[in-house]
């Protein structure tokens, strides 16, 4: 996977900042890989680091709610400043709390959502003046154009203006494979999942 500079950057400032560190986007647009990306850096510098992936039953087993997710931090944190890195934590109830109250404990927050969750109006309320956002959007042309030369591979524009830069299609084996992919998973789920989240 190329690393997503434009996007690093800005984060990079707030490594150490006390704000929560919102990182939103459409469904499938990378955000998850920026996050590893940011803890990829991070990790070089500090052990005191815990990831935890709301999306995967098997490496949350205990965290069911707000509450449980403090608890789980602050015992497993060591002393001093912890990185703490929520993937799609929007999906446990409480978490918002959860996330002012680590804050408040020496962690630095990192998070990942849609816009429509993270974002919504009584969310940015709840945390005003306590978090800023990046909003990560899929690969533009330039950045295909660098994983097709990785890849010995060419990549029209008109294949990219008409089916957009959603990153793991590029990464796929073949083209029959991403046939399957980009109408059930971006047209289907993605689109839909988002313009729902918007009438909410």
């Amino acid at each position: 996977m190329i690393l997503r500079e434009k996007y690093i950057v800005p984060i990079r400032d707030f490594y150490k900042s006390d704000l929560i560190k919102i990182i939103t986007g459409i469904r499938r647009c990378g955000k998850s890989v920026i996050l590893k990306q940011v803890m990829d850096e991070i990790s070089v510098k500090s052990s005191n680091l815990i990831y935890l992936n709301f999306e995967n039953a098997v490496n949350v087993p205990d965290i069911k709610n707000g509450n449980d997710l403090i608890d789980y931090v602050l015992k497993k944190k060591k002393r001093g400043l912890c990185y703490v890195f929520l993937d799609e934590v929007q999906t446990i109830d409480g978490w918002q709390l959860a996330c002012k109250t680590l804050r408040l404990n020496q962690c630095s927050v990192f998070i990942t959502g849609s816009n429509s969750k993270l974002l919504s109006s009584e969310f940015t309320k709840e945390l005003s003046g306590r978090y800023v956002s990046f909003r990560i959007r899929p690969f533009v042309y330039k950045e295909i154009l660098k994983i097709a030369k990785e890849k010995r591979k060419k990549v029209p524009i008109s294949d990219y203006l008409i089916w957009g830069g959603f990153p793991n299609r590029f990464y796929m084996k073949n083209q029959e494979a991403q046939d399957l992919y980009l109408p059930n998973s971006i047209c289907k789920c993605i689109i839909r999942a988002e313009s729902e989240g918007c009438k909410k």
